[in-house]
């Protein structure tokens, strides 16, 4: 074949591959990660796995988007779904186990991803001391973004172990829009709170606006006394008790609170995938794991 075909050829099959779509490619692959919104962290984990399998044992794993971690937990329990691997939060973990016991024995746990802490703001003006006193304050609305996210999931799990809770309503509104809501407050809205679920040094737009404006918002305290904990399969606790700080830099204003953090978890599943494909991840996970998750807070 003239060289001119050649290069011609292979630059064919270069172009082609770029425009391959993220759900032809979970197609061709050897299996497919359930992560969540696209440039959020559980993404960009999803991203550099896809990178280290390639490059480290030459297989390729699809990449599929998602609201959060109760999506990416259906899609690892469905028979049909081409997800074997997902990422999920410890406590969207354990309710999901609590609504669908036999999916106990369906996973192994390849990485722990980091852990994710609950941040409750609220207005100032409002002066909530604790968890406890949001939640006796009657009508009380809490944001938890959308359906199936992760605030969504933790409020879910809260809800279930804390019968005080059932008298709050989540409510799903947009973080920012709900951020607004909560400095203007007023007779014509119950929302009192918004719950974010992430990694405390994540510089998201809520945490930005609070940040920003650090005379309107306060961050809720959440202590052992306000929740009731559950357990893992593991034995693992879902939830451990922490005093978080946020922002502090050098043109930035700084909170610190107590509050509670849970796991994130990196799951497989046995059924979908083989003993080799386990061990080819295992392996790989062993070896880049600090590169896959990325820094620690």
């Amino acid at each position: 074949m003239p060289a001119i075909v050649t290069k011609l050829v292979a630059t064919l099959v270069i172009v082609l591959s770029c425009l391959v779509s993220g759900t032809a490619w979970s197609q061709l692959a050897a299996t497919s990660i359930s992560t969540g919104r696209k440039g959020g962290n559980y993404f960009e984990i999803g991203k550099r796995l896809q990178s280290a399998m390639l490059v480290e044992r030459n297989l390729k794993v699809g990449v599929e988007t998602s609201s959060g971690s109760i999506q990416n937990l259906a899609r690892l329990a469905e028979a049909s779904s081409p997800v074997g691997l997902a990422l999920t939060q410890s406590d969207a973990l354990s309710g999901f186990i609590r609504s669908n016991p036999e999916f106990a024995d369906d996973f192994i746990v390849l990485a722990d991803a980091g852990r994710e802490c609950v941040l409750l703001i609220a207005s100032r003006r409002d002066g909530v001391a604790s968890f406890s006193k949001l939640k006796s304050i009657p009508g009380t609305e809490i944001s938890v973004d959308d359906l199936g996210s992760g605030a969504s999931a933790t409020f879910d799990h809260l809800r279930a172990m804390d019968p005080a809770l059932r008298k709050t309503k989540p409510v799903f509104v947009d973080t920012v829009e709900a951020m607004l809501q909560v400095k203007m407050g007023g007779a014509h809205t119950q929302l009192r709170a918004v719950m974010l679920v992430q990694r405390p040094s994540a510089q998201t737009p809520p945490i930005k606006i609070l940040l920003d404006n650090a005379n309107d918002y306060q961050l809720v305290p959440i202590r052992e006394t306000d929740i009731q904990n559950a357990k893992l399969p593991d034995d693992r606790v879902v939830y451990t008790f922490e005093k978080v700080r946020i922002g502090g830099g050098e043109e930035s204003a700084a909170f610190e609170v107590d509050t509670i953090c849970t796991r994130s978890l990196l799951l497989a599943s046995k059924a979908k995938l083989d003993r080799e494909m386990r061990s080819q991840l295992s392996h790989v996970m062993l070896n880049s794991s600090k590169s896959i998750i990325g820094k620690a807070d």
